[in-house]
C-alpha cells in the first residue's frame, strides 16, 4: 500500500484549507512521524520528524498511531503525555485511516488563548471535521494507488494500448504501443490517431458503438515498413439507440499486437512443452556441428559461457540446449533480454526489490531473475545493452555469488550458471568505455561463436522445410514444397537476419501462397528482385541449368517421384534413367 507521503501536495492543500477556515494551525504527519503538511510554524518543519521519529518513545503521537484513537488536550500544561516544546496550549488530533490501517495523524494546535477556547468549546464538531478531512486524504491516496496499479498493469501488457476520445485524439498509450508503432509517447499522445495510423475501423466503432474484435489490420511506419497487427477496438460508451447518438462518441480503447507473435504463442500452445536439446537445433553443416559439439562438451560444467553471433542466429536456443544437457536441467532456466526492458525497470527485474522500495512497488516485494534461477541457469541476452551502473552490480553478483534487492540491505546467496549473449563487438565497446573490461573477462570464460546462416552450407534448405511444416500447421495449410525458382532464390539470398529472418520469410510466403507449392513471386520483394538481378547476370550454363531444372521439376510433378514413376519421366524427357538421376543430383532437385 502507498504511504500518505505520495500525495504531499494534496496534504498541504488540505492543511491550508483547514487553517483558512478555522484560523487554527494545522499539522499532518505520516505513519513514520514525519511532518508532511502544515501551516504556520509547521510549514517550516515539513520533512522533519515529531518525537525524533521514534515510535517506541512513549510520546503521544507514537501512541496514537498505534492505538488509532482520537485525542483531545484542553491544557497541555496539565497533560503529562504532552511535551509542549513550542508553546502549544491545546490540541485536537484524529488518526487518518485507510483500509483498517493507520496511515497518519491530522491535528489542530492552539498557540493562543482564543484558539484554545475554540478547540474546547467546539471539540465534538472539530473532531468530526478532522475525521472527514482524514477520510478525504485516505480516499485520495486510495485513488492514487488504484491509478498507479492500473498504470503498472497497462505498462506491463504484452499488447499495445491506445485510448482515444470521441474526436479521435489520442489521450494515452502504453510502452508496448511505442515499440509496435516505432514512435515515442510524445509523438503519439495529443495527436489525432489518423495522423499516426490510418485505422478506418476506429471511425465505425466511434459512430456505431459496437466493438471490433481480433481483426487483422495493417500499419506503415515512417520508413514505409508495413506491419500486421491483430487488433481489438472497444467503445468506451456503447451506443444506445433510444438516446442521443452522442453517447457513441465518448471514445475507444485500441488493443493490438504483432500477429506473428500471436501465431507463435498459438504454435507453442499446440506443441508438447519440453526442454530444447541440441537435437532440436536444425543443421548438418560442419560449422554448426562443430559449435554443437563444443557446447555439448562444456554443458556439464558450471563455467560461464559467452555466446556471440549475429542477430537471429539462435543464441537463446543454444543456451537452452546447454541447460538441458547440464546437471542443472531439472531446475529453472530463466532468460532476460537486457536490451528489451526499460533501464529504470531492469535493475529490479534482475535483482528484485524489497517492499516499499519505490512508488508502486508490490507491498510484499518481488524476487528478481537471479533469485528465480537459483540452482538453475540464467541467460543474459543482449548483455552489451546493459547500462554501466548495472554492469558494476552484475560484476559483484558474479564475483560474490550473492545479490541485493533494490531497497534491500541483506545479501542473498545465489547458485546460478550464467550464460551471456550478444551480437555486439564488446572489444570495441571496452575501448569506447561502454563496457567494463573486468565484467567482460568474468563473462567470457568459455567463448562460443555461432556462425551466420550464410556460412552454414547446406543448412538453409533444411531450415526452410522445417519452417514450412511449422507454418503449415499454424495456418492450417497444405503447402507441400518450394518451387525450384523459389528454392534457388532462397538458397542464394544472403540472410542478414539469419534464422529469424528465414522464418519470417517463410511465414510471409505461406500467407501469400494459395496453391500447394511456394512460387518465386510469392516470396518477399527483396528476395525475388535479387534473384532476377542474379539471373540477368548468369552465364549460359546457369541459364541452361535453370531451364533444365524447371522442365524436370514439371515432369516429375506430373509423373510422381517413385522409382517406377522416374522411369516414366525419363522416357517422356527422352533421356536415360541414369542421366535423369545424375541431373537430379547436379541440379539439386528433390528426389
Amino acid at each position: 500500500m502507498l504511504e500518505l507521503s505520495v500525495i504531499r501536495d494534496t496534504v498541504m492543500n488540505v492543511a491550508e484549507a483547514i487553517t483558512a477556515a478555522l484560523e487554527i494551525e494545522t499539522e499532518i504527519i505520516n505513519e513514520h512521524l514525519e511532518i508532511i503538511g502544515g501551516t504556520g510554524r509547521y510549514a517550516q518543519k515539513i520533512g522533519s520528524y515529531e518525537e525524533d521519529g521514534d515510535m517506541e518513545s512513549g510520546a503521544i503521537y507514537g501512541k496514537l498511531l498505534k492505538k488509532g484513537e482520537n485525542y483531545l488536550c484542553e491544557n497541555t500544561a496539565e497533560d503529562l503525555n504532552y511535551d509542549a516544546k513550542e508553546g502549544e496550549l491545546a490540541e485536537i488530533c484524529c488518526p487518518i485511516r485507510s483500509e483498517n490501517r493507520i496511515i497518519g495523524l491530522i491535528g489542530l494546535v492552539a498557540f493562543n488563548e482564543e484558539q484554545r477556547q475554540k478547540i474546547i468549546s467546539n471539540s465534538k464538531t472539530l473532531t468530526l471535521f478532522l475525521e472527514r478531512m482524514g477520510e478525504l486524504l485516505a480516499g485520495k491516496l486510495s485513488e492514487t494507488e488504484q491509478r498507479n496499479l492500473l498504470k503498472g498493469i497497462v505498462e506491463s501488457m504484452h499488447e499495445g494500448l491506445i485510448a482515444i476520445d470521441g474526436d479521435g485524439f489520442v489521450k494515452s498509450c502504453n510502452y508496448e504501443s511505442e515499440k509496435l508503432l516505432d514512435l515515442s509517447r510524445n509523438q503519439i499522445e495529443g495527436r489525432p490517431l489518423s495522423e499516426i495510423w490510418d485505422l478506418k475501423e476506429v471511425g465505425r466503432v466511434l459512430k456505431g458503438g459496437v466493438a471490433i474484435k481480433d481483426k487483422e489490420v495493417f500499419y506503415k511506419n515512417s520508413s514505409n515498413l508495413e506491419k500486421r497487427f491483430l487488433c481489438t477496438i472497444i467503445p468506451l460508451s456503447p451506443r444506445n439507440p433510444q438516446k442521443d447518438d452522442l453517447l457513441a462518441h465518448h471514445g475507444a480503447i485500441i488493443l493490438f499486437q504483432n500477429i506473428s507473435e500471436v501465431r507463435e504463442r498459438m504454435y507453442k500452445m499446440t506443441v508438447i512443452e519440453k526442454q530444447t536439446t541440441f537435437d532440436d537445433i536444425i543443421g548438418e553443416s560442419e560449422s554448426i556441428l562443430r559449435v554443437k559439439r563444443r557446447m555439448l562438451q562444456v554443458s556439464s560444467s558450471d563455467s560461464t559461457i559467452m555466446i556471440t553471433g549475429e542477430s537471429g542466429t539462435g543464441k537463446e536456443l543454444f543456451a537452452r540446449a546447454i541447460h538441458a544437457e547440464s546437471p542443472r536441467r531439472k531446475n529453472p532456466f530463466i532468460a532476460i533480454n537486457c536490451g528489451a526492458i526499460p533501464e529504470m525497470l531492469l535493475e529490479s527485474e534482475l535483482f528484485g526489490y524489497e517492499k516499499g522500495a519505490f512508488t508502486g512497488a508490490d507491498t510484499r516485494g518481488k524476487p528478481g531473475k537471479f533469485e528465480m534461477a537459483h540452482k538453475g541457469t540464467i541467460f543474459l541476452d543482449e548483455i552489451g545493452d546493459l547500462p554501466l551502473h548495472l554492469q558494476v552490480k552484475l560484476l559483484h553478483a558474479i564475483q560474490n555469488r550473492r545479490i541485493e534487492r533494490v531497497g534491500g540491505t541483506i545479501p542473498i546467496d545465489i547458485d546460478v550458471r550464467i550464460i551471456a549473449a550478444t551480437n555486439k563487438n564488446l572489444d570495441k565497446m571496452i575501448v569506447a568505455r561502454e563496457f567494463r573490461e573486468d565484467l567482460y573477462f568474468r563473462l567470457n570464460v568459455i567463448p562460443v561463436m555461432i556462425p551466420p546462416l550464410r556460412d552454414r552450407e547446406g543448412d538453409i534448405e533444411h531450415l526452410l522445410r522445417f519452417a514450412l511444416h511449422k507454418f503449415n500447421k499454424l495456418m492450417s495449410k497444405d503447402i507441400r514444397e518450394f518451387g525450384p525458382d523459389a528454392l534457388q532464390a532462397l538458397i542464394n539470398y544472403g540472410w542478414p537476419g539469419n534464422v529469424r529472418e528465414l522464418e519470417n520469410v517463410v511465414e510471409y510466403a505461406v500467407n501469400m501462397e494459395m496453391g500447394q507449392k511456394i512460387l518465386l513471386e510469392n516470396l518477399p520483394e527483396k528476395i525475388w528482385k535479387k534473384q532476377r538481378k542474379t539471373n540477368r547476370k548468369a552465364g549460359l550454363k546457369e541459364k541452361l541449368d535453370e531451364y533444365q531444372r524447371s522442365i524436370i521439376e514439371e515432369c516429375l510433378d506430373e509423373t510422381g517421384r517413385s522409382t517406377e514413376e522416374k522411369i516414366i519421366a525419363a522416357r517422356r524427357l527422352g533421356i536415360s534413367e541414369s542421366t535423369l538421376y545424375r541431373r537430379i543430383r547436379e541440379l539439386r532437385i528433390r528426389g
